[in-house]
């Protein structure tokens, strides 16, 4: 067994259990499908039964397919024919070895609507550490909706955009998340009167880009835990969570 695979244009190895994109058929007649790389052999990637997500086109035998997988810094898309595995023993298939690799966007998180408690509170320009956790204001709100990569929510009071903030997020712990996480307010804008804010969640990696070393320091241990993986174990989540949703016919 094969643990990846390089190919050209793309800006990193496609790597086992990785999910993809399979979508047949052109314009309002397409069919979206997705699966999970099981294995790569001579022949190109094989791959686990396609489950069915939306359209109007059905998956058939020999056809030629596109492909997308999601990276870090984007989505590529390339052109495979999918086929049933030779020893289809576990009910597997194979995509022909990729071609016309290509870069189609920057990477979008699904969102989904998601009525989840929070709490939060602001982190002002210069912190004083010393006291924090006797002064701190924790402020209990709710999410709108919610993606890999942050939520909306309504904020109580005032607040700007640029504000950065420690965010407790109730659910994460039962899905193998730190329950805080840090967060910068990116939009303030209002729905029918209501006030919402628009807040980008700050992975480890990009910790140091909002604070200095002193308060980097300084901040809680399960910030610093919420990296790449823990994102993308939040972006798997969601993305069950609209499968289920476009199941009962909700999306």
């Amino acid at each position: 067994m094969t643990a990846q695979l390089t190919l050209p244009h793309l800006s990193q190895p496609l790597k086992l259990w990785e999910k993809l994109e399979i979508i047949t058929g052109e314009g309002d007649e397409i069919g979206i499908y997705t699966a999970r790389i099981e294995d790569f052999v001579r022949e190109g990637i094989v791959i686990s039964t396609p489950e069915f997500v939306k359209g109007h086109t059905l998956l058939r035998d020999k056809a030629s397919v596109r492909v997308v997988f999601t990276k870090e810094d984007a989505a590529y898309q390339c052109q495979c024919r999918i086929s049933k595995y030779p020893d289809n023993s576990r009910n597997l298939f194979l995509l022909s070895r990729p071609s016309k690799t290509k870069r189609v966007q920057r990477r979008a998180f699904v969102r989904v609507d998601m009525l989840e408690a929070i709490r939060y509170t602001c982190l002002s320009r210069v912190i004083k550490w010393e006291d924090f956790e006797e002064k701190a204001e924790w402020i209990s709100s709710r999410t709108e909706n919610m993606s890999g990569g942050g939520l909306l929510m309504k904020p109580i009071g005032d607040l700007e955009t640029g504000t950065r903030l420690l965010i407790k997020v109730g659910f994460f712990p039962g899905i193998g998340l730190p329950e805080t996480v840090c967060g910068i307010v990116r939009r303030i804008f209002t729905v029918e009167k209501c006030l919402m804010a628009g807040i980008e969640f700050i992975v480890s990696e990009r910790l140091a880009d909002h604070f200095n070393a002193e308060d980097f320091t300084h901040l809680p241990a399960a910030v610093k835990r919420f990296d790449r993986r823990a994102q993308n174990r939040l972006v798997s989540y969601i993305f069950r969570q609209e499968i289920e949703l476009r199941k009962k016919g909700l999306l």
